[in-house]
């Protein structure tokens, strides 16, 4: 991890996804968590499914109903009825 300092502007989700990675202690499971986040969350801005809509076009736009984005809605439906509800 780097000491970079960086300046910017959070509205309150994200500033509490940033805390909330922020107290996960310096470990493995901290370093997994945050690389999973970072991938998650290029796909989701960019995602690249490997097939066609039906007008011949790759997909390239979240708001899709393709496979990949339905297995991938699918995905985080089951870990998050994994992940016990604080409140």
């Amino acid at each position: 991890m780097t000491d970079t300092t960086i300046q910017t502007t959070l509205n309150a989700e994200e500033w509490k996804i940033v805390m909330a990675l922020r107290e996960i202690p310096d470990s493995p499971l901290r370093a997994k968590v945050s690389g999973l986040m970072a991938e998650l969350v290029r796909f989701i801005q960019q995602p690249r499914c490997l097939g066609l809509q039906s007008d011949g076009f790759p997909c390239g736009s979240p708001h899709t109903s393709c496979e990949e984005c339905q297995h991938m809605l699918a995905v985080l439906d089951e870990l998050a009825a994994k992940v016990p509800a604080q409140d």
